[in-house]
This record gives C-alpha cells, sequence and structure tokens, in this order.
C-alpha cells in the first residue's frame, strides 16, 4: 500500500509539471485520467517510443465521478480505469467504431464478451484493458483430494470436495473445514452473480429480482446447513483458524480452499507460489469478471481523438504489452502487481503466448477465449453499496433467513444519510 501510495504521489506531481511545460502545440498534447497507477509506466514507455504524441498522466481516484472535468480543469482525452462502463450511459466517450472498421484492431484478438460490454448499441466506446477472476486456492499437498483433469472448480464440487476433508471430533467440533461461502464476502456476491441476481440503482430505490434472490440465499443456507453443519460452526473455525492471509490459511491444513482474486493470487512472490495450487471458479462453464475490471476509451469532449486513437493502437498490440511486463519486472517497478495493469490482459494471445513466460504457474491454466463472462457496468459507489449492505444481507442470511426487502429499505436509507451529511 505504501509504495502505491508513493506511486500515486509521484504520478499527480509529473503531470503537473508536464502539463505546466507542455509544447503550446495541442494537437500533439494528450492528458490520460486513470485510477490505475501503472498507466504512468506505460505512457512513459509510449512516449519514449515515438516523437509524434506526448502524454501526461493523471490520477483520479473517483475517475468517473471525475467527470465532466471542472470548471478551469484541463479535459481528459483518454480516460483508462475500472468501472468505466457506468460512462457509456452518461454518454461520456467517444466512438472507437472506426479503430475495428479501419483494421487497426482486430474483434477477434479480444475477449468477445468483455469486448461487447464496452458497446453500447452498435457502436464501441470503450475497450477493454485488463480483468481478474475468483479463484479458489489450495495447499499442493492436497491435490490428490482435487480433480487433477481440471482447471476449475464448481459450486457442486466445492461442496463434494469439502465432504472428503471435513473432520469432526467426537464431540463435534471441527478440526478440519474445507470451505465456507461465508469466509470470504466477495466469495458470497460470487454465488449471487453466478446465479445471475444484478441490481439496479435509480436515484434512491435498488431494484432486484427478488425470488431470484431468495432462492440464492436458501442456496447458502442448504451448503452451510447440509455441509459444515451450522452458520455458527463456520464461524466459530474462522476464529480459531483463518486469522492468517488466504495463501497461509491453506497451508495450516486446517481448511481446504481460500477464496482471493487472481490479482491477489499472482501478486505473491515464486517461493509462495511454489507452495500452493489454484482453481478458477467457474459455473456452466462461464467465469464471472470481477466488477473492477479496467477499460479504456477517448474522451467525448476531446479535441484529439486522432492522436488519443494512436495510444489505443499501441496499447491493444501484443508486442508492446509484453515490453510493458518486461519493463516492470526489469526495473522493478512494482513487484506487488500482475501482468497488465494488474490483471489478466483483454488480449488473448498475451495471456496464452506471453503471461506463462513470467508466471510459471499459468502454464495450461490461461482461461479459454469463452470463460470469462463480462460484469454488468454499475456506478463507482456500488463498491460501497456491495460491501456495506449486499454482503452483509447474504451472511446474514445464512445464520436467519432475512426479509429480503431489508435491500431495498437499507439502500434507501443509506441514500438518504448520505444525502444529509
Amino acid at each position: 500500500m505504501k509504495k502505491h501510495n508513493c506511486l500515486k504521489a509521484v504520478l499527480i506531481a509529473f503531470a503537473t509539471m508536464f502539463i505546466a511545460g507542455c509544447s503550446k502545440n495541442n494537437d500533439k498534447t494528450l492528458i490520460l485520467w486513470t485510477d490505475n497507477v501503472e498507466f504512468a509506466s506505460y505512457v512513459e514507455l509510449f512516449n519514449a517510443s515515438q516523437d509524434e504524441v506526448n502524454i501526461a498522466t493523471v490520477y483520479k481516484s473517483e475517475l468517473i465521478d471525475s467527470l465532466p472535468a471542472r470548471k478551469g480543469e484541463k479535459s481528459p482525452d483518454l480516460i483508462a480505469g475500472s468501472y468505466l462502463g457506468y460512462g457509456m450511459d452518461k454518454h461520456l466517450f467517444s466512438s472507437l467504431r472506426s479503430l475495428f472498421s479501419k483494421s487497426l484492431l482486430s474483434e477477434e484478438d479480444f475477449y468477445a464478451d468483455l469486448l461487447n460490454s464496452g458497446k453500447n448499441g452498435k457502436n464501441q466506446y470503450l475497450i477493454p484493458v485488463s480483468f481478474n477472476l475468483g479463484t479458489l486456492v489450495f495447499d499442493i499437498n492436497n491435490k490428490e483430494i482435487i480433480d487433477q483433469n481440471t482447471t476449475t472448480v464448481t459450486f457442486q464440487q466445492l461442496k463434494a470436495y469439502s465432504e472428503k476433508f471435513n473432520i469432526q471430533t467426537k464431540e463435534n467440533i471441527y478440526t478440519k473445514m474445507a470451505f465456507a461461502p461465508q469466509w470470504n464476502p466477495e466469495f458470497l456476491y460470487l454465488v449471487l452473480v453466478s446465479k445471475g441476481i444484478s441490481f439496479d440503482l435509480h436515484g434512491d430505490t435498488i431494484k432486484y429480482n427478488v425470488p431470484l434472490l431468495e432462492s440464492c440465499c436458501d442456496f447458502l443456507i442448504d451448503w452451510t446447513n447440509t455441509i459444515n453443519t451450522s452458520c455458527n460452526d463456520e464461524r466459530d473455525f474462522a476464529f480459531k483458524y483463518l486469522y492468517t492471509p488466504f495463501n497461509k490459511q491453506v497451508l495450516q491444513q486446517k481448511s481446504l480452499f481460500a477464496y482471493t482474486s487472481s490479482k491477489e493470487l499472482l501478486s505473491l512472490s515464486e517461493e509462495q507460489l511454489d507452495k500452493v495450487d489454484f482453481l478458477w471458479f467457474s459455473e456452466n462453464d462461464k467465469s464471472p469478471v470481477l466488477e473492477d475490471m479496467v477499460m479504456m476509451g477517448i474522451y467525448k469532449k476531446s479535441k484529439n481523438k486522432h492522436n488519443a486513437q494512436k495510444f489505443i493502437t499501441w496499447f491493444m498490440n501484443k508486442e508492446s504489452q509484453e515490453e510493458m511486463i518486461k519493463r516492470r519486472i526489469s526495473m522493478k517497478l512494482d513487484t506487488n502487481t500482475f501482468g497488465i495493469a494488474n490483471g489478466f490482459s483483454s488480449l488473448i494471445s498475451v495471456n496464452e503466448h506471453v503471461l506463462p513466460i513470467y508466471y510459471k504457474c499459468l502454464l495450461a491454466k490461461i482461461p479459454s477465449s469463452s470463460f470469462p463472462q463480462a460484469p454488468k457496468a454499475y456506478p463507482a459507489n456500488w463498491k460501497i453499496v456491495k460491501k456495506e449492505i449486499i454482503c452483509p444481507f447474504l451472511r446474514d442470511s445464512i445464520a436467519e433467513k432475512q426479509d429480503s426487502q431489508i435491500i431495498s429499505r437499507t439502500y434507501s436509507d443509506w441514500i438518504n444519510q448520505n444525502k444529509e451529511e
């Protein structure tokens, strides 16, 4: 965290100096807004690769909420970061269809579902940059319990593995418990997404499929009661044993699986990765992409759209992205990030042919082209809504079935409280 905060400070300072000293030839000067600090390195590499276009990088922690630019503030030309899909409904981006119609980019190079998530109607407004998947980590010494013919794990498989692994004393106290959904709020939410549940936020109201949500809660309750006896047993076990980082949890041999994201897993050192193995979460041969998927687009008010396209064309190239990865690793810019913009690349060829060179654990484990399922576009405050309203509701539902309308009432109260503040 300290390293990232330092990078943010440097990025802001550099951008300020760059903009102040820019040439008066505005046709060659572009501004890129981002909430991903790695773009500072990418922009530096791009600027050094040619002398036609210069880009300054400006860090914006709340990227989508920073638009449109405030009065007196230099507007961006390019925007790259997470939660940008919501901006398509606000008409913040220019169409990128010409990049494909002129064969500057090819749709076949991308994961189809991710690319389609950047479309509104027939127009492409956003290009996916990187993504992450839900991951179940386990100790390599437990490989014999896991099916070795697959790189994925489903709900039913998790249940089956748990039944083999769980151990209780004569007093019905668990000394080993494989896994429980409530141990990780993000996995709880992953269950919900995999069941096809989404939310629509309008003002102080939140809409969702009530019967489907209730069915999801029943599924979680049944999992707990059938596999792990009770909600209290799961919580007692977590209190006793699951107080360490996810990789160390499974190395204790007390639990079989720990849930994390691909970016958290692949930010571990090689020595740490050598001790664990992992499976991608999957349901119906799909894996929900985590919501912080990074995308990139051209700001609608940009006066440098042609030059902005040059950066996107350069960026969405296998050779360019390999240079980005090599540069970060060789210069040790940040050892706590993974791949492109801290995730898998949206370019299939980069994942299949480049990443396994630098991340040996990905050999034979790269997601297939049809595997990632794009997330729904939510506003930036969805992160807080999910953390403070959705996940607590799901966790409480495992202990005692809740009225599904609680989410709607809690959300309305939360919105009104924030208005007052």
